[in-house]
């Protein structure tokens, strides 16, 4: 439990500065850019996050792998670490390069609105330099994934730390003077990229002997990442599409001015997830070293003390913005905001319902029952898109957030019912305390 506070207190930290930084940094753009090209902004960072689609995991399964062998570096480590590395570089390639495919394909047959039409290079530009960027940050994972497995992480966010305070100075005092949309997207949506390559140096000081440039592309170690690393792809992309693909598909059919409320906030529900995610995802590998050391006991008392305090803090989020999700908005941007209640209430349930299945998630990877998860994922993503264009046409972008609910509630469900069948976790989930415990 120390280590994921201590990762936790870390993250939140690094969150901190990166909400204050969306705090500052969307009226700075509002502003600055005025509200049509600003509404292209939002439709440019959740286009942008597309390529997260494209993020295959590599980083969670070496996570894995150093996790369940912690204080035990052998051989095989070596040469999974050091392939993977190679791996990733090629295949985070070609996947930008897929990526860029689609994008230009996407601009080839859907018809242009005005907005986009008049900032269309700009637009480009922008979408093509958030690709290129998140490329890299997809391949750092791998270093990221090496401190997760040795409970470390807080490394990666005090690099984060700086990263996040130099975007915000450069906010502050030269995006003023020089405003576009490209600066603005990178200032907002990757503020931390800078970091995330410093702790990728400081990872390989200090691992030194996990990287080795001897060794061989073995088709066994080669299959056994492609095939751990596809589970977390399909997670990725089932997050992806339920998170990220409203604001930018909506966007480009019914026009930016038509998402701007849902953009904004799915802007701050990527903070909060980003809160979420940094307290689950080590949770995840702590769940999993303590099993494989048989500490049942502390294995219970940390999933439910770590639910608890997440389901606490998500529960305050959702009442706080239910009740004072206008006059807070409208005084952030300076601008009335009227949020019917439909929105209101979408929003606030998703606040509750995406920390739960964050941390449901991250219990089943800690269990190592990764394909069930990524199982699990894939029908919320393919169920989602035509749940919210019905409801989007109905509800407006209340309707968007209603989709998400109904897909993330129904995947908690099924997340629970597979972990009320494990031999320590079921304890927790079970109408029935267990009173057997796995043999020895």
């Amino acid at each position: 439990m120390k280590s994921i506070m201590l990762s936790t207190f870390a993250a939140w930290l690094t969150r901190f500065v990166a909400i204050m930084l969306n705090i500052v940094g969307i009226p700075l753009a509002l502003g600055h850019l005025g509200p049509s090209r600003f509404s292209l902004l939002l439709v440019v960072l959740s286009i942008g996050s597309w390529i997260g689609f494209a993020n295959f995991g590599m980083g969670r399964v070496i996570a894995n792998i150093v996790a369940r062998r912690h204080k035990a570096t052998n051989q095989f480590t070596i040469e999974t670490v050091s392939l993977a590395t190679g791996l990733a570089a090629g295949i985070n390639l070609l996947l930008f390069v897929l990526a860029m495919g689609l994008f230009f394909l996407l601009l080839a047959i859907v018809p242009l609105t005005d907005v986009v039409a008049a900032n269309y290079r700009e637009f480009v530009i922008s979408i093509v330099s958030l690709f290129v960027a998140l490329s890299l940050w997809f391949f750092l994972s791998v270093f990221e994934g090496i401190d997760a497995g040795q409970h470390q992480l807080y490394r990666l966010f005090v690099f984060q730390f700086g990263s996040y305070v130099l975007a915000l100075i450069v906010l502050l005092f030269v995006f003023p003077s020089h405003p576009s949309i490209w600066f603005a997207a990178y200032l907002l949506n990757l503020g931390f990229l800078m970091g995330s390559i410093c702790h990728a140096v400081d990872v390989v000081r200090r691992n030194r002997n996990l990287f080795s440039l001897n060794f061989k592309w073995r088709w066994r170690i080669v299959k056994h990442l492609l095939l751990s690393s596809l589970d977390f792809t399909i997670i990725s992309l089932g997050i992806g599409v339920v998170y990220q693909l409203s604001t930018g598909f909506f966007g480009v059919i019914a026009g930016p001015e038509a998402v701007v409320e849902l953009g904004i906030f799915m802007r701050l529900m990527q903070s909060y997830g980003a809160l979420v995610i940094s307290f689950t995802y080590p949770l995840s590998n702590i769940v999993a070293s303590k099993l494989k050391r048989r500490e049942f006991a502390s294995v219970i008392h940390t999933v439910r003390l770590s639910g608890i305090l997440l389901l606490a803090g998500a529960s305050t989020g959702a009442v706080g913005f239910l009740l004072l999700g206008n006059p807070i908005l409208s005084f952030w941007l300076r601008s009335a905001i009227d949020l019917d209640r439909v929105f209101l209430l979408g929003a606030s349930v998703l606040i509750v319902l995406s920390a739960v299945h964050f941390f449901l998630a991250a219990l089943l990877v800690g269990t190592a029952d990764i394909k069930m998860t990524a199982r699990i994922h894939i029908v919320e993503a393919a169920a989602f898109i035509p749940i919210a264009y019905v409801l989007f046409q109905l509800y407006q972008q209340g309707g968007a957030l209603l989709a998400m609910d109904i897909v993330l509630g129904c995947g908690n469900l099924m997340m629970i019912r597979r972990l009320r069948i494990h031999p320590v976790l079921g304890e927790l989930f079970a109408a029935q305390p267990r009173t057997a415990q796995p043999a020895a």
